[in-house]
C-alpha cells in the first residue's frame, strides 16, 4: 500500500527536520560563541553569560517537549526539573559548562526518546483496534515496516488496509523520514511490540555513549591534574625571611606542603607550585638548597603557588598559617586574588 503525499505531511517533515537541525545548531553556535566570549571576559561575566545560556536551553527544551506532546511524561518532567536544579546549584563557570554540556544533552535525548516511545504506543493502540487481530486466537508474530516510499506494510498480511492507512498517517504526521521496522507479537487478540534490532539506532546509541565518555574523561583529567584547568583563584608569592641567616629563615619543603594542604582543605580545585601542576602523587621536597616539585627544581624567593577555587575562601583559609609564618619566622606572603588563572597540566 502506497500513500500519497500532501502539504501537511511535507510541513510536518520540514518541522521535525528543522527541530533536529535547530538542536544541533543551538548547541554548536552556543558553545562556539561561548569559547570566543570566554577569551575576552572575566570569570564573573562568564558565569552570568553561561547562566543565561543554560536558562535559554532549559526554556527551549520545555518548548520542544510541548511541541512533541511529551511534556507530561514522568521522565521528561524529572529531567527538566533536574536540569533547572543543577543550573541553580552551579557555583562557577566550570560547573555551568558541565551542566550545559551534559545535562542539556541528556534533557533533549530524554525528550526525543519519550517521543519515540509515544509513537510506538500509538501504533500498538491502532493495531489493537484491528478487527482481524481481535479474531486471532493463536500466538503469532508479524513485521510492520513503515517508510515514506512504500507506506505501511505488514508481513504476513494480518492487518486490515484501514489500519495500515492509519499507521502510515501517524508516521507522516510525526514527521518521520527514516524507515521504521517493528516486530509485533499477538496473543489472545492483544499485541505488543518486540524490541527491534535496528543497526542505525544501535550505532547512534554507541556514538552518544562515546561522546558522553569523552566529556567525562576530560573532566576527570582536569580534576586529576592531567589537563589544563582555568578559573578564578589566587596567586601566592612566598618569600624567605629578609636578612635571615639561619636554616629556619628560608622556605623549606614542609612549609610549601603545609601551604598546599591548607589550600586543598579550603576547597582548591587545582594547585601548581613553581609552574608544576600537583597531582595525587606529586612530591615536594628539598634537595640540598633547592626545592623540587615533581622531581623538577623550582625557582625560590619567591616560591609561587597558584590555586584555582573561590578566591575569598582560599585567601581566608590561609589566614592562620600565614599569620604563623609571618609572625614566628618573619616570612613574607603576598596573596593576589585573580578572576582567571590557568594551571598547566602535569608533565612527567
Amino acid at each position: 500500500m502506497k500513500s500519497g503525499s500532501s502539504h501537511p505531511v511535507v510541513d510536518n517533515k520540514i518541522m521535525i527536520l528543522f527541530i533536529a537541525v535547530l538542536i544541533l545548531n543551538t548547541v554548536m553556535v552556543g558553545f562556539n560563541f561561548n569559547f570566543i566570549y570566554s577569551r575576552y571576559t572575566d570569570a564573573k561575566e562568564q558565569v552570568v553569560y553561561k547562566q543565561v545560556v543554560a536558562q535559554d536551553l532549559l526554556e527551549y527544551s520545555k518548548k520542544l517537549a510541548q511541541d512533541l506532546g511529551v511534556q507530561d511524561r514522568p521522565s521528561v518532567r524529572e529531567v527538566l526539573a533536574d536540569f533547572n536544579y543543577e543550573i541553580d546549584l552551579a557555583k562557577d563557570s566550570d560547573e555551568l559548562s558541565r551542566v550545559i554540556f551534559n545535562s542539556s544533552r541528556q534533557v533533549q535525548e530524554t525528550i526525543l526518546r519519550e517521543w519515540d516511545t509515544l509513537f510506538r504506543e500509538k501504533i500498538i493502540n491502532l493495531i489493537n483496534q484491528d478487527e482481524n487481530l481481535k479474531k486471532t486466537t493463536e500466538k503469532t508474530e508479524f513485521t510492520l515496516r513503515i517508510s515514506s516510499l512504500e507506506g505501511a506494510v505488514c508481513d504476513p498480511e494480518l492487518l486490515r488496509e484501514e489500519t495500515l492507512i492509519e499507521v502510515n498517517n501517524l508516521y507522516t504526521e510525526g514527521g518521520m523520514t527514516q524507515e521504521q521496522v517493528f516486530r509485533i507479537e499477538v496473543e489472545e487478540g492483544r499485541s505488543r511490540m518486540v524490541v527491534p534490532y535496528n543497526p542505525l539506532d544501535y550505532i547512534q546509541s554507541l556514538t552518544e555513549e562515546i561522546d558522553t565518555l569523552r566529556v567525562n574523561l576530560h573532566e576527570v583529567r582536569v580534576a586529576s591534574g592531567f589537563a589544563e584547568m582555568s578559573g578564578p583563584g589566587i596567586i601566592i608569592k612566598f618569600y624567605d625571611a629578609q636578612n635571615g641567616f639561619e636554616a629556619s629563615d628560608i622556605i623549606h619543603d614542609s612549609d610549601v606542603r603545609d601551604m598546599v594542604n591548607e589550600l586543598f582543605a579550603a576547597g582548591a580545585k587545582g594547585v601548581s607550585v613553581g609552574g608544576q601542576r600537583l597531582i595525587a602523587t606529586s612530591p615536594i621536597r628539598c634537595v640540598g638548597p633547592v626545592i623540587r616539585v615533581n622531581q623538577k627544581e623550582i625557582s625560590a624567593n619567591p616560591v609561587v603557588i597558584e590555586a584555582v577555587g573561590e578566591p575569598e575562601v582560599l585567601s581566608s583559609g590561609l589566614d592562620i598559617i600565614r599569620f604563623s609564618l609571618e609572625f614566628h619566622r618573619n616570612f613574607r606572603i603576598d596573596i593576589e586574588e585573580k578572576e582567571n588563572i590557568i594551571l598547566p597540566p602535569y608533565r612527567n
